[in-house]
């Protein structure tokens, strides 16, 4: 009999998908319980390395190669009777859809899932290449069906982020208030910060990081390169998948680092210019590190962000807004500081794994 049956995505989408589904997972494990994950490979995700991930298990081999809605519809049946005799069941996914086997168990389940569909594919469809976009429009309808079916039959429903709930409720028809928030995770021990005299120092020749695939058009990594001749002085850090094509001299790709921290040290500030994010495990993590955040209105960061005051929120996507509010800050550094301490305190306060296990100790009951 499994103790905690986890339904989810294919951990090797990795990103933030990754991060919330292994949150959960140490957390169960440290609150006594035993969780087995059940999910869809991806035929795409062949041989992706997950890098000694708790996670790094087999899934349910895809049968009709890339079509991912009729993937999902079928991999529903197939999972379903692993789920039946659980001492219970949870749908742990960036999307409602990863969790159809759950809704075809028949048993009673709970859900953590970070967007709405119509929200996620709206941030991804800027840049995408037509038959991408195609794809998306074909597999849209049995897709939305398969999220609404399990948020609808979930006793428990949950999000990451008050943008997070309020896209989760708009895609499962249900009361906004009926959400609740369980808020990811970060190490804040492994996220430590420079000591305040070594990121002062930074200021002098300015370095903006970025962390996340570059190459995803969601994360719209071309505003900073856009906003970068505008900010003579400063460098831009690309932590991860870099994106295609060249790269200016002043921009410097350090590719996919076994860790972000000392990476995030060497950072004056952290931009993140995205068209969507759920969440944005990014900033929580740049903030954990010391890092003043500058943002995107792009969903979840921007609650993080005002109610921290950690950084600044943009109005809009315009290369020399990004450009002039980055400027403005480099220029004061004492209110800088001030940021950098108090994005600190709000994720040490918030977001600490200790914090986390105590909301989930209370969600499993």
């Amino acid at each position: 009999m499994i103790d905690l049956a986890v339904v989810g995505l294919d951990p090797r989408f990795l990103g933030g998908g990754l991060a919330q589904m292994e949150a959960f997972w140490r957390a169960a494990v440290a609150l006594g319980r035993v969780p087995e994950l059940c999910y869809l490979a991806h035929p795409t995700l062949r041989g992706v390395p997950l890098d000694g991930s708790p996670l790094d298990v087999p899934g349910v081999t895809a049968r009709f190669g890339n079509v991912d809605a009729v993937n999902q519809w079928d991999a529903g049946g197939r999972i379903a009777p692993r789920l039946r005799d659980a001492r219970s069941v949870w749908v742990v996914s960036t999307s409602a859809t990863h969790g159809y086997p759950a809704a075809r168990s028949g048993r009673q389940y709970s859900c953590w899932v970070g967007t709405g569909l119509a929200d996620e594919w709206a941030g991804r469809r800027i840049g995408l290449r037509g038959s991408r976009r195609l794809a998306i429009r074909v597999n849209a309808p049995l897709l939305r069906s398969l999220e609404r079916r399990v948020l609808r039959g979930a006793e428990r429903v949950y999000a990451t982020s008050p943008w997070s709930a309020a896209s989760v409720a708009r895609a499962g028809g249900l009361v906004p208030g009926d959400v609740g928030i369980l808020p990811i995770p970060v190490d804040v021990d492994e996220l430590a910060p420079a000591p305040d005299e070594e990121w002062r120092a930074t200021l002098e020749q300015p370095v903006l990081a970025f962390v996340g695939r570059a190459d995803d058009p969601r994360k719209n990594t071309r505003l900073l390169l856009d906003a970068l001749p505008l900010l003579p002085d400063a460098r831009l850090l690309l932590i991860g998948a870099p994106p295609a094509g060249p790269l200016p001299e002043c921009v410097e790709a350090a590719g996919v680092v076994p860790s972000i921290a000392p990476h995030l040290r060497r950072a004056s500030l952290f931009v993140l210019p995205s068209y969507q994010e759920g969440f944005g495990i990014a900033v929580a993590e740049a903030m954990a590190a010391g890092l003043p955040v500058v943002t995107t209105p792009c969903g979840g960061p921007e609650a993080l962000v005002r109610e921290s005051g950690g950084g600044v929120v943009l109005g809009g996507f315009s290369p020399e807004e990004l450009a002039w509010t980055v400027r403005d800050l480099l220029a004061d550094p004492d209110a800088l500081a001030e940021m950098r301490r108090q994005g600190r305190e709000h994720i040490v306060r918030e977001h600490s794994p200790a914090r986390f296990r105590e909301l989930l100790a209370e969600a499993l009951r």
